[in-house]
């Protein structure tokens, strides 16, 4: 600015110059109206390099030239012919007049050349925010980015989603100010400090706030700027999103096939380990300790091989790929059957079992009901206080079936009640506290949502946990 505020009071000098040296040297060649073609030219080519207001002071002084050294009389300020007066306030007239226009054509032309400009940048500033490095925080390289690619002095950037600031260059006070807008959700361009602030949005969802520094970009290039820095951290978070469930996907795969894998290899051996024990206790050549013995590996052998049964069928536990069996099942019959399974797990604590006298009859797929059950069972032991109480109740609440299984001494903080569902989870409060793989409340879930329902957890640190299933009431079977 300063280069150009100089530039211009030098053509302004030279100009008048010109001007009144060419009258003191052409005023005996030369008539108005000849002079006057010159003058306007002059005017005309400062209006043109310079802008309007050097212009008028030039077409002023070309004025007070003509007056002086071309209108009779000679080299006086006094006009005494009317048809100069008129001469003269046209010229000054049109001189103004084409200045002013001139000097619009090259605004307009500066305007265009400096939007081409920002139109490019913003062309490259898309381009490269194709080739961000998902795998890092995109926040830092947006700012280096946007700077790099218009006359900025800095870039913050405050990312909602993460809740981190990032900046470069120089951005005084960048994150109170950018918190405030994000937080205001209104916009804010401080003239006085050429700095602009905009709200990144979403559609309608406000996911972050930028803020330019020492900027001289035009209001609608920033309102393109800050829609691309928010297109650009919405897809960088859904392609993370996107890989991580796809990775997910992959290793549930792998864990599938492996659990599958393991549970085909168990089969045998402990086929074989039961028909042995069988044969044993069939032969009745043993003492009372060694079929006691026999009978306790026979049993727990059984038990083994109906886990692995069942690891198996949890192994393709998918939704999407689950055949239900339905059948009507007597409620006390479905829960006993998951308690005897249990009966090991659960042989040192009472069971209390209330079932409301409406719902005592189920149309489900027994087998797998059984299966969420027993785990939360197991669950309940494992974790709850030694020797206290389980209490297993079924209700009807409007259009559903209600079945809780309540346990004593164990909590489950807010923060994990949705973790605890997903597959290897262990919270680190239990994790040393009984053994586990982390399997069962996964396997729990999956099954209750193939029924269509849900199943939720309420816990306290004083009462206990409480693992509700809910069961739509088309499950039920009309007595």
């Amino acid at each position: 600015m300063p280069n150009a505020r100089s530039r211009s009071v030098v053509l302004v000098l030279f100009a008048c110059a010109f001007l009144i040296g060419f009258g003191m040297v052409a005023n005996q060649h030369l008539n108005l109206a000849t002079a006057i073609s010159v003058y306007l030219f002059v005017t005309l080519a400062i209006a043109d390099k310079a802008g309007f207001a050097e212009a008028s002071i030039v077409s002023i002084v070309a004025t007070l030239s003509l007056e002086y050294y071309f209108a009779p009389p000679l080299f006086s300020f006094r006009v005494d012919r009317p048809e100069n007066w008129v001469a003269l306030a046209t010229f000054e007239g049109i001189s103004l007049m084409v200045s002013r226009l001139s000097n619009q054509a090259r605004r307009h032309q500066l305007m265009l050349e400096r939007q081409s400009i920002e139109h490019k940048a913003l062309y490259e500033l898309c381009r490269d925010m194709l080739f961000l490095d998902w795998k890092q925080s995109p926040e830092r390289q947006l700012c280096v980015l946007i700077k790099r690619s218009f006359p900025l002095e800095g870039v913050a950037l405050w990312n909602a989603y993460e809740d981190t600031l990032s900046c470069f260059g120089e951005t005084p006070n960048a994150k109170d100010e950018t918190k405030a807008v994000y937080s205001s959700e209104r916009n804010y361009d401080d003239i006085f400090n050429h700095t602009a602030f905009r709200v990144l949005y979403d559609g309608t969802r406000a996911v972050g706030a930028l803020a330019l520094y020492g900027h001289s970009i035009d209001s609608l290039s920033i309102n393109s700027i800050a829609s691309i820095t928010a297109m650009a951290i919405e897809r960088t978070r859904s392609l993370a999103v996107e890989m991580n469930l796809e990775a997910e996907r992959h290793s549930e795969q792998l864990r599938s096939a492996l659990l599958d894998g393991l549970a085909h290899a168990f089969k045998t051996p402990l086929a074989t380990i039961t028909v042995s024990s069988s044969g044993l206790l069939a032969a009745e050549e043993l003492s009372a300790r060694q079929a006691s013995l026999v009978d306790l590996i026979n049993q727990e052998a059984t038990r083994l091989s109906q886990l692995t049964t069942r690891l198996l069928r949890t192994s393709r536990l998918e939704t999407s790929r689950i055949v239900l069996h339905k059948n009507v099942v007597d409620v006390r019959a479905l829960l006993q059957g998951a308690l005897d399974e249990c009966a090991f797990q659960l042989q040192s604590r009472p069971v209390d079992v209330s079932i409301a006298p409406e719902i005592t009859k189920l149309r489900c797929d027994s087998q797998l009901l059984t299966m969420a059950l027993v785990q939360i069972l197991d669950n309940a032991a494992k974790y709850g206080s030694q020797d206290s109480f389980v209490r297993i109740s079924v209700n009807r609440s409007e259009a559903h079936a209600l079945l809780r299984i309540h346990n004593q001494g164990s909590y489950i903080p807010p923060t994990e009640r949705n973790s605890v569902f997903t597959r290897f989870y262990r919270s680190p409060s239990v994790e040393h506290r009984a053994p586990g793989t982390g399997l069962g409340l996964s396997i729990a879930k999956k099954a209750v949502e193939a029924h269509g329902g849900k199943i939720s957890i309420e816990s306290d640190v004083q009462t206990g946990t409480t693992f509700v299933i809910t069961i739509p009431a088309a499950a039920e079977e009309p007595a």
